[in-house]
């Protein structure tokens, strides 16, 4: 437990089980930790920073029990259970590495990960462990299988069933050092596959107090929910903030498909006090048909709302700001990062900045010898990865991991105008500028990249991985066009990003059809083929435009490669018209 002043100095040990779950639990053992809600026939479930000391005791021993040994790394694909909780906090008790896998991750998705950070253990329920058990032998890593959802399922040890049957008595901790890993989350691979990012004990366990505290505004009491599904380091933003924060976590585990008004009877029926939901969302609650069912049925005890995943347009915040009286302030931070911008309670919101650098961030625009410029003139997002004494620094995470376990890190030195090198920056990919009031304004990537409804879908795919993991796929420059190629219909595809006014962004795909596909339904083939993606790729990342075109209408080089920056610009041109 730390104040909100800034980032928190960093201890020479720090076990986010220990000094975070069980200090609030010896605290207060009434403290609510979760809201859990099922349905809404159901009265909700509440859950108190004791009992998730105590289960997470208890799953610590049963994960010592089946084998598990400090260092292993656990592969979670769980939905939204308390059991996603009781684990994860176990698993850091342990002082094995988390491994978090979204549940949209199709077999191949899940083998990948699997496969590179060689975790021994998997937890899942019913339908993550049926994609498992037909990639298992090419997972040799793993030796333990754990079901913590559903029905018992023969040669899987069912977690239920053993928690009851394990000692209450506390398990005897591991001792970390902040320095020992303790996450992995993987990106969602913008130039390339996903990379693995390492955190250590500290990087975003003791880190996101800050993106509780100061961004999010929690403290024992409140209630906060987040619409990010368990898989994506957005939700170890909330869990790890909330937590640190001594707040609790609302948690909807049947939410599905979105829906504005589930959200919105949510908000009405039990007492969230925060909301943090990406900019899709808001764009939806802020539609006449939202607007008219909210005046009927609004929020209960909302009090603060935040927004991450992409820019926030303008128009939004103000909308709701006039149906609501909150303005929504807008965050900015990254996998490999906590919250390091965002627009606090201490400043004044600009409608479409990103805020100002977070409290203790060294956050700078840079050039490209990593000076920082000027306000006004447009560089690179960096904050301050290993300063001039070579001290590595908390809110930054420790690297990424390759394939050999080797751990590297994307940096550029700082080197002055008189040459001389000043510590060294992490890049985030991402551009901006600073206005004369030190405020952030995001201007792009620097690679190539879709962001559609808050997820970032790369366009970028690995040729040998793809030959690899399928051996019936032929493995083009890009993830969407290669899941399009393997369809009968496909002659030829270039996938690019699209405007769209609920989205933002979101894939359209520009199609040149085999010649015996040409005379079929139209609607129908859209729908074929959008189908095909969400079963072979994954369903965020299915085109939601499709255009078929002649293979004359595709700009391309001499050497017959497909100019993909003309066909952005002329349909994000096309798409400003239409909006």
């Amino acid at each position: 437990m730390v104040t909100p002043s800034a980032l928190p100095a960093v201890p020479l040990f720090f076990n986010f089980a220990v000094d975070v779950v069980d200090k609030w639990a010896s605290t207060d053992a009434r403290l609510r930790a979760m809201q859990f809600v099922k349905d809404n026939n159901s009265p909700p479930l509440n859950l108190t920073y004791a009992y998730f000391s105590q289960r997470s005791h208890q799953a610590a021993h049963l994960l010592q029990k089946l084998g598990a040994k400090k260092g292993d790394r656990v592969f979670v694909m769980l939905s939204r259970v308390p059991a996603w909780w009781e684990i994860a906090t176990a698993t850091i008790r342990c002082g094995l590495v988390l491994c978090p896998c979204t549940t949209l991750a199709v077999e191949k998705d899940i083998e990948f990960r699997l496969v590179n950070t060689q975790a021994t253990v998997f937890v899942g329920d019913t339908d993550s462990i049926e994609k498992f058990l037909r990639i298992r032998a090419r997972c040799p890593s793993v030796k333990i299988v754990l079901k913590a959802d559903g029905l018992s399922q023969r040669g899987v040890v069912q977690y239920q069933d053993e928690i009851d049957r394990i000692s209450r008595h506390p398990f005897k901790d591991v001792k970390t050092k902040s320095s020992d890993p303790a996450l992995i989350y993987f990106t969602s691979g913008t130039t390339g596959l996903p990379k693995m990012v390492l955190h250590n004990q500290v990087s975003y366990p003791l880190g996101h107090a800050i993106t509780g505290m100061r961004w999010l505004l929690l403290k024992p009491g409140k209630l906060y929910w987040n619409l990010s599904e368990q898989g994506w380091a957005k939700a170890a933003w909330s869990w790890f903030g909330a937590w640190n924060a001594g707040a609790a976590l609302f948690i909807d585990g049947n939410m599905g498909a979105f829906s504005a008004q589930r959200l919105l009877d949510h908000l009405h029926r039990y007492s969230i006090t925060t909301l943090c939901a990406p900019p899709t969302v808001y764009r939806q609650l802020v539609v006449p048909s939202a607007i008219e069912y909210m005046t009927k049925n609004m929020p209960r005890c909302l009090e603060h709302c935040t927004g991450a995943g992409e820019p926030l347009n303008a128009e939004v915040i103000k909308i709701w700001s006039e149906k609501t009286g909150i303005e929504i302030r807008d965050g900015y931070g990254q996998t490999e990062t906590v919250l390091v911008a965002g627009n606090f309670a201490d400043n004044k919101v600009k409608l479409g900045s990103m805020g100002k650098p977070a409290p203790g961030v060294p956050l700078e625009i840079v050039d490209d010898n990593g000076w920082p410029i000027a306000d006004g003139l447009e560089g690179d997002i960096a904050i301050k990865a290993v300063d001039e004494n070579g001290d590595q620094l908390m809110c930054i995470y420790v690297g990424y991991i390759t394939k050999d376990n080797v751990v590297t890190r994307k940096t550029r030195p700082c080197i002055s105008p008189e040459g001389e090198t000043r510590g060294q920056w992490h890049l985030t990919g991402d551009r901006a500028y600073r206005d004369t009031d030190g405020y952030l304004w995001f201007v792009g990537r620097d690679d190539d990249v879709i962001n559609a409804s808050g997820y970032r879908i790369g366009m970028f795919i690995h040729v040998e991985y793809m030959a690899r993991v399928s051996l019936n796929s032929k493995p083009g420059p890009f993830e969407v066009e290669s899941t399009l190629k393997e369809h009968p219909a496909v002659k030829e595809s270039a996938v690019v990003s699209s405007p769209d006014p609920i989205r933002g962004d979101v894939v359209k795909a520009f199609i040149v059809l085999n010649s015996n596909y040409t005379n079929r339904s139209t609607k129908q083939l859209i729908v074929e083929l959008q189908e095909f993606c969400k079963r072979a790729a994954a369903p965020y990342k299915y085109p939601r435009k499709i255009q078929f075109v002649s293979e004359a209408f595709l700009p391309k080089t001499i050497s017959g490669k497909i100019k993909r920056s003309e066909l952005r610009k002329l349909e994000a041109q096309n798409g400003l018209e239409k909006l």
